[in-house]
């Protein structure tokens, strides 16, 4: 990275917050004139025109693959935990001044969001999907590209896939691939049933033994926007499509329409981190915490919670067709964050980008920023992907494959409570470590006994081996499966021979599969919910059969949930769930499709 852009952008990071006395309005697809339709979709393409910056501080001079990039390499460490509402919060909010950035997008207007929940019989309807906007939903291509439109095949440039996931048989760069399935989403309806929750973790559905971003809607857009083998279907590469931005400006208002129901729904942040999820090492506890920085984006969790902060938010969102009347909410107690001053010298960005971006997020310096900023100038020893193809030989184990794309950083084992991290490559088959590595202390005792814990599962054992930890007791069974036992709970987590544990969460474990050397995380078991068919409702309503009646959302693949880092059991049974919603809605309230007064009493279930 250019050191100008890092001096440029800490510069603009010095400026004094502005007061967010007139926010931009985020308004609906349908919204939009044909005008600004037209000006959203060009401001796209002259984006992914840009090239790449290699920096995420500095929208100004962002590229749309800056975007995909980033959130490929983050993607298994910002989706499943507390940090996936801010994570893409900040990403939106730095993608709307990429866009403003390019001067056709106007800078006085939010980016759109598609509500499509308000549409989930027939949002394939939408003209999003002509040849005038975002090009066909899917296509007789042999590898789904979009053949219509300003992005259709050969016209636009995906991003480098840096984990190399995509697998298309052609192997062209321009190919943009969608294959949508027209079926029903997460209807309005269940979406409002959702926001009666009086906390950030039961918002996010955190409980213990369970998992993070399980509502349905998240993963059923990225699901019937991409279809199989559809980029938006992947979470590495899912920003190639320009649905991604209005499906998540929709995840944002969300998160937004919940928070605004309570003032203290502004400050409340708690949950589960994930391993590795801030390569700068802000990530590495297993307690979320506000002022804790988000994974790529040089913002803290504390200034992304309220979007007409000014520090550096500044946005709202226009009323639409899916926000029905919610139940009423007891609101709990208002507890302001005790936040430590900070302290910044003079400002002194004067113009240029520097100058343009600074009044878009300003914000005050402190040391942890000017350490993102400045390590980004470091050449960190690469990781790379989580490989698709087998291994053989040295890294057959679970080893991770060497990068040829991008600087990341690798965290190593840890436990509940271990605070310490490494950079670099851990060889499980040889149990070494690569000679270019320093590594000392307790660090180095880490990586020794989870070596020889691993090396130990490769050879059958004839009676159970337990390593007790601060919080759990990992035991590797005869047939080398292994078992997490939790002290402090009755859960307990159940992997598979052929997997190598790499960390343990409180709600979950991940492992490597030693043949894929890819990660796969594992949960406590959850027993399926039985559905249960109510009396009086129509059975298996097809999409537009009725004029009120709903037809169910979508059963996403397993392999579909599993490869998006989530509990299947707990999946499901959010879907059953939803399943018998939709019953009592079609059996009490089927007069006139979205009226606001039948859906009052739907909310109420």
């Amino acid at each position: 990275m250019n050191l100008l852009l890092v001096v440029a952008a800490v510069l603009a990071y010095t400026v004094s917050a502005q007061q967010c006395s007139t926010p931009r309005v985020r308004s609906e697809w349908s919204q939009l004139t044909q005008e600004q339709k037209g000006l959203y979709v060009r401001a796209i393409a002259a984006l992914a025109a840009k090239p790449a910056s290699n920096q995420y501080a500095n929208p100004d001079i962002m590229g749309w693959h800056d975007f995909v990039i980033t959130h490929a390499r983050e993607a298994y460490w910002a989706h499943g935990n507390a940090q996936f509402y801010p994570y893409h919060r900040a990403m939106m909010w730095q993608f709307e001044q990429a866009m403003i950035a390019t001067g056709i997008w106007p800078s006085n207007m939010g980016v759109p969001y598609f509500d499509w929940p308000a549409m989930s019989q027939n949002w394939w309807t939408s003209d999003l999907f002509t040849e005038q906007y975002l090009g066909n939903m899917n296509s007789n291509d042999p590898d789904h590209c979009v053949l219509t439109g300003p992005f259709a095949k050969g016209k636009y440039q995906v991003a480098f896939d840096v984990d190399n996931r995509r697998a298309i048989t052609s192997g062209d760069t321009t190919c943009l691939r969608r294959n949508a399935v027209q079926a029903a989403g997460d209807d309005a309806t269940a979406i409002a049933n959702s926001m009666n929750a009086g906390s950030f973790a039961q918002f996010t559905s955190s409980t213990s033994g369970s998992y993070y971003d399980t509502t349905n809607y998240h993963s059923t857009g990225h699901f019937i926007f991409g279809g199989e083998g559809g980029d938006m279907s992947n979470a590495s590469v899912s920003p190639n499509d320009p649905i991604f931005w209005l499906h998540h400006g929709y995840v944002d208002k969300y998160w937004w329409r919940w928070q605004n129901q309570c003032e203290q729904f502004l400050y409340d942040y708690s949950g589960t981190l994930m391993s590795a999820n801030d390569p700068n090492g802000n990530g590495i506890d297993a307690k979320a915490s506000a002022d804790q920085y988000t994974a790529s984006w040089p913002f803290k969790v504390q200034q992304l919670l309220n979007t007409q902060g000014g520090d550096p938010l500044c946005y709202t969102y226009s009323k639409s067709a899916g926000d029905i009347p919610l139940a009423p909410l007891t609101c709990p107690p208002v507890v302001k964050p005790s936040v430590a001053p900070t302290t910044a010298p003079p400002a002194t960005a004067t113009g240029g980008a520097a100058a343009t971006s600074a009044s878009r997020q300003g914000s005050q310096l402190d040391d942890k920023w000017l350490y993102t900023a400045l390590n980004l100038l470091v050449k960190q020893k690469p990781l790379g992907s989580w490989g698709n193809a087998p291994k053989t030989g040295a890294t057959a184990a679970g080893g991770i494959q060497a990068a040829d794309a991008g600087d990341v950083v690798v965290f190593g084992r840890r436990d509940l409570n271990e605070t310490e991290s490494f950079n670099g490559t851990l060889e499980v088959a040889s149990a070494t470590v690569q000679a270019d590595e320093t590594i000392t202390g307790t660090i180095a005792a880490t990586i020794q006994a989870t070596a020889t814990v691993m090396a130990t599962t490769s050879a059958a054992v004839s009676e159970p081996i337990k390593k007790e930890q601060n919080a759990y007791i990992e035991t590797i069974n005869p047939d080398n499966s292994t078992t997490i036992s939790y002290t402090l709970s009755n859960n307990t987590i159940e992997i598979p021979a052929g997997f190598t544990v790499y960390s343990v969460m409180p709600i979950s474990a991940t492992a490597i599969n030693e043949t894929s050397g890819k990660p796969k995380r594992f949960f406590p078991e959850i027993p399926k919910l039985e559905y249960v068919q109510h009396a009086e409702a129509p059975v298996n309503v097809e999409v537009g059969s009725h004029p009120c009646h709903l037809a169910y959302p979508i059963l996403l693949p397993e392999s579909y949930i599993e490869s998006m880092g989530m509990n299947y059991n707990k999946y499901f049974n959010a879907h059953v769930r939803s399943k018998m919603q939709i019953d009592a809605f079609n059996a009490d309230n089927c007069t006139t499709m979205f009226s606001p007064s039948s859906m009052m009493n739907f909310n109420s279930l």
